[in-house]
């Protein structure tokens, strides 16, 4: 299983952590996984180039993003792949699970 943890403060995205597998096909081939590495390499990308004072890494099966002064661009990207994992969500929901917590 993927999982999802969104943290929010008053309504704003000010981080995200992905975790685990999916273990919808093999590793190498499992489109599940591929599919949400690539919003969050997307999200990573974005934020590193629009909000420059975001981090996100990547490591050892995990990726993290932590948004310090979050503006409306950094909002936008996140509210935009969040709709996008859970669009995953509705077609693989024994596979992905999102929580949203506040913080």
């Amino acid at each position: 299983m993927i999982y999802i943890s969104v943290q929010s403060n008053k309504d704003r995205v000010v981080g995200m952590n992905i975790h685990g597998h999916a273990h919808y096909a093999n590793p190498g081939e499992d489109l599940v996984c591929a599919g949400v590495s690539s919003i969050a390499t997307g999200l990573c990308n974005a934020l590193d180039i629009l909000h420059p004072s975001t981090s996100c890494t990547i490591a050892n099966n995990i990726i993290t993003i932590k948004i310090s002064e979050p503006n409306d661009v950094s909002q936008t990207i996140m509210q935009t792949g969040i709709i996008q994992l859970e669009t995953m969500v509705e077609v693989y929901s024994k596979y992905i699970k999102i929580i949203k917590q506040e913080v």
